[in-house]
């Protein structure tokens, strides 16, 4: 505020008296009192009543007693909050407040926007009445520059406080991922950290909304799926992709397990990804049931983009909400290789991502030992014969389906068995003996195991997954296994424990995409097989608006009814907490 404010008004000729102090205080003032800042205006009328300025014969007295030094016959001011250091600095900024005796007599100092200041010889020089009014002007003025200089150190106060409070709120909104670092004991942190949560959002300036129309093509930065937008949304344009392979072996709906957490949330995996790619094989007509089991599982940060079914295959894209808006129109396509055999085949869908266009695979192919060919065969006739992409255009024309788009990942049951010649399920469970831990093998008898692996023995041979790469697998073999247990087939058949469920995926630019985790999941033991999940880190390139967007499209129904139950069995999980830890004690 100005210093003309809250300096003293200057005395009216035609006036007796000067205005009411109690008219000059302003609320900041009387905020600072309350504080202690300043020291109140009635202690000073009061001061000025004890000396002279009241119509008894006290006040002439102690004038005349005074002499030419009117400020000998004041009482020293009292001290106010934090006096020495105000008073310090009351004398930087007025040192000729003081007399040569170092006292703050001599001179009366009214304040700084007053028009005259009163001195000895003013005194001196006027009547008695006139010396009176003039005291006590000189001793109010006094006051009020008291409280000027208080209500500096007030602002003062106030500004470095809000530097500390903007500096707390700033630590806190970074901090913010956690609810643990905030504070809950006042509703005004949490107003803070909205507010600072809401700034953080990208104002959208008029004039691109005039001149912008967004899916009619635009090859600038801020198109919808321009540069811009990419970096707002995804900083370091990559995103996590978990694909994840589970032959079910037909369970039936009502035989699910009562929790998919150990499916879908790996235990060594601290983040949700962005995409779950999920492949299931022999599933049950009532494949309903497992997507809304796989909704409530994951939450309502992610909704179910698209799925594909061909038979007992399935294939289903979740997507976080935020990238919902940013993809094209999914295509979706199937295959079945086996026209006898409804399990045997493939289920594909392929989208765009701002402009990384990604193609999915869940196949299925030819069992048993012997048909090896066969299997190659499966493959084969799904890269030539799979149509797709139809509503987008390929990054490159080619007969091969996997050539088609930036990135292509592949999961599924491939069927393709450990071969190490005769006695091959003795000499497997010797190696197998050799780990000391259930759930991962060293690095050494995982390499002898997929020496005799067939899938890589026809990709070094250029047969099968040309160009395409795969995650170390330092896993026992998923199949086969008896039901509900951790032994290898213990049945007449004595199948060789083998690497039968894999993922694999293709960069169309080398080096743009990671696997950052790939195991198996032995928790689940309803199925002969162990599902098998990999994590690809993959970057993502900026796009034109030209493509045919989804517009924020997904499974509303699966998304509103897995919500629901996710809700329902967090509630029924409460109250079974609530009850065990309860004990209730009857007496008879």
């Amino acid at each position: 505020m100005s210093e003309k404010s809250f300096s003293t008004t200057e005395v009216d000729a035609e006036d007796e008296t000067p205005r009411s102090s109690r008219q000059r205080r302003s609320g900041l003032s009387r905020l600072a009192e309350k504080r202690g800042l300043i020291a109140s205006p009635t202690a000073s009328n009061a001061s000025l009543r004890s000396v002279g300025g009241t119509s008894g014969c006290g006040g002439d007295e102690a004038l005349k007693s005074a002499g030419t030094n009117p400020g000998a016959g004041l009482p020293p001011p009292a001290p106010k909050a934090g006096g020495s250091r105000l008073l310090s600095r009351r004398k930087e900024q007025h040192p000729a407040v003081e007399d040569e005796g170092g006292t703050t007599g001599g001179v009366v100092r009214l304040g700084s926007s007053m028009k005259r200041s009163i001195s000895s010889q003013d005194l001196a020089s006027t009547s008695e009445s006139q010396a009176d009014m003039l005291m006590s002007t000189a001793v109010t003025s006094a006051a009020a520059d008291d409280n000027s200089l208080g209500l500096d150190r007030l602002n003062d106060w106030d500004n470095s406080g809000s530097s500390r409070l903007g500096r707390l709120q700033q630590r806190r909104f970074q901090s913010s991922t956690s609810l643990a670092n905030v504070p809950t004991d006042t509703r005004g942190s949490m107003s803070s950290l909205a507010s600072n949560a809401s700034s953080t959002m990208r104002k959208i300036p008029v004039s691109d909304v005039r001149n912008r129309t967004f899916l009619h093509g635009s090859l600038s930065a801020n198109g919808l799926l321009g540069a811009d937008q990419l970096d707002a949304l995804i900083a370091d344009r990559r995103v996590d992709i978990m694909a994840v392979t589970w032959n079910m072996a037909g369970l039936d709906s009502k035989s699910y397990p009562r929790s998919l957490e150990s499916l879908l949330f790996p235990p060594d995996q601290e983040h949700v990804p962005d995409v779950y790619a999920l492949c299931f094989q022999e599933v049950t007509p009532d494949i309903k049931e497992l997507l809304l089991r796989c909704q409530a599982t994951i939450g309502p940060n992610h909704v179910l983009f698209e799925f594909c079914r061909n038979k007992a295959l399935l294939l289903a894209i979740f997507l976080r909400r935020d990238l919902i808006w940013f993809v094209s129109v999914p295509d979706t396509s199937f295959l079945s290789t086996r026209v006898a055999m409804a399990t045997k085949g493939c289920a594909a869908i392929c989208f765009t991502l701002f402009g990384t266009s990604m193609l999915f695979i869940s196949s299925h192919f030819k069992h048993d030992d012997a048909n090896f060919e066969k299997r190659i065969h499966d493959y084969q006739k799904i890269i030539t014969r799979l149509d797709l992409p139809k509503f987008t255009k390929p990054v490159r024309k080619s007969n091969d389906v996997t050539e088609r788009f930036d990135y292509v990942i592949w999961s599924g049951d491939l069927n393709f068995r450990v071969r190490t010649g005769y006695g091959d399920r003795q000499r497997v469970d010797r190696v197998l003996t050799a780990s000391t831990s259930p759930a991962e093998v060293p690095p050494d008898v995982a390499d002898a195991l997929t020496a005799g692996d067939e899938l890589k023995m026809a990709q070094a041979e250029g047969k099968i997954f040309q160009n395409f790469l795969e995650g170390d697998i330092r896993f026992p073999p998923t199949y086969k296994f008896d039901i509900n247990s951790d032994v290898y087939d213990t049945s007449n058949k004595q199948r060789v424990p083998s690497y039968t469920d894999r993922v694999l995926y293709r960069c169309r630019r080398p080096g743009t995409a990671t696997v950052t985790a790939y195991n198996s999941i032995r928790e689940l033991r309803c199925s002969d097989h162990r599902p098998v999940y990999a994590v690809i880190n993959a970057t993502i390139r900026p796009g034109v608006d030209s493509i045919p967007l989804a517009h924020g499209r997904f499974r509303h129904d699966i998304y509103v009814e897995g919500t629901r139950r996710r809700a329902t069995q967090l509630d029924l999980s409460g109250l079974d907490a609530r009850d065990k830890a309860s004990q209730v004690c009857s007496v008879m």
